[in-house]
């Protein structure tokens, strides 16, 4: 297959994609069934039903540029199943070869005005033959699926039983004052308009004393009827207000009673119900077996790291870091950092 530096440049333009396209879990491009098999011969294997001599046919030239009818079939089996469909008609098939031509004359003005050498598209080339080397290292060559034992997927199940036997949850937001009367008078408030849905987050944000969930509009987050049935890491939360939000049977309910804790008075809205969770081992099996997989990986990818690190010359100096001066991300609001919990 003859290519013009100009598919550089075309790589490079792509390689943000590809990235992206890496991190995910896109499946590998089927190929299509080998049509004709019986009139081949056998002892070649066919790639997109075509032969060697065929794949090395050439579709077009775009000046020094050849396309080959293995390059146009390697691009076109890459596709998402969607896409292939879409492009099964002679018709498509034409528009999709245009499609490439028209990228190659981008490609090489491109060049001509000399994009090639600048520092963002050596940058993205690096960042693709950095990709390249960790997907022949660490996925094709690296820890299969099939590496991770039973043994360690059970041993794993058995040392965090809570994350697959989990009691019923409820998310709640609160309002909380000091004194009973500014409660009260808080409640009635949301009481007489129940059809405003922004009401209690208005008001959340303006009176809400706990240093905690001011900043996420009282978001207590889910929570589980008792401390000891929930998750290790659930934040901590009053027993009255536990109480409280349990009793609560709709989303969007309103506790009818300000709530006293020891920091104050409480307005409890249920705001999330999660049902009780229980995964025995067979059904967590396959989370858990690509949960160890993924941590193999990133321990062997450290490792490799490390070893790169402890043979190259590093002079680092950190106490330049203070000089850089970026603003602050503006703070989220409630409902970003909510969906994000989620």
């Amino acid at each position: 297959m003859i290519r013009h530096s100009s598919s550089i440049v075309m790589g490079v333009v792509l390689a943000c994609a590809a990235l992206a396209v890496a991190c995910g879990d896109k499946p590998a491009a089927s190929k299509p069934a080998v049509s004709g098999a019986d009139d081949k011969p056998k002892a070649e294997e066919l790639e997109y039903g075509l032969t060697t001599a065929q794949a090395a046919q050439v579709l077009v030239k775009v000046g020094d540029t050849s396309i080959t009818l293995g390059e146009f079939a390697d691009r076109l089996g890459g596709q998402s199943p969607y896409l292939r469909a879409r492009y099964n008609s002679p018709e498509r098939r034409r528009e999709f070869l245009d499609n490439m031509v028209r990228f190659e004359l981008l490609a090489l003005e491109a060049q001509k005005r000399g994009y090639e050498k600048t520092t963002d598209v050596d940058r993205v080339r690096q960042q693709m033959m950095v990709q390249q080397m960790m997907q022949d290292l660490f996925d094709k060559q690296g820890v299969k699926l099939s590496d991770v034992s039973d043994d360690e997927i059970k041993a794993y199940y058995d040392a965090n039983k809570s994350e697959f036997e989990k009691p019923a949850q409820v998310r709640a937001s609160q309002i909380l004052v000091k004194d009973k009367a500014t409660a009260d008078k808080l409640l009635k408030q949301l009481k007489d308009k129940p059809a405003d849905m922004q009401l209690f987050r208005s008001l959340a944000e303006q009176y809400n004393q706990d240093p905690q969930t001011k900043s996420s509009f009282g978001d207590l987050r889910f929570f589980s009827a008792t401390k000891d049935a929930g998750e290790t890491d659930e934040p901590e939360r009053a027993d009255a207000v536990r109480k409280a939000a349990f009793t609560l049977k709709t989303v969007g309910d309103l506790y009818p009673d300000a709530v006293q804790t020891d920091k104050g008075f409480a307005i409890i809205k249920l705001t999330g119900k999660r049902d009780p969770l229980s995964r025995s081992l067979d059904d967590a099996h396959r989370l858990i077996q690509n949960r160890l997989w993924r941590q193999k990986r990133e321990a062997a990818v450290d490792k490799f790291v490390a070893d790169l690190r402890g043979k190259a010359n590093i002079q680092e100096s950190p106490e330049l870091l203070a000089q850089v001066q970026v603003k602050a991300q503006v703070k989220a609001n409630a409902t970003d950092s909510q969906a994000k919990e989620q």
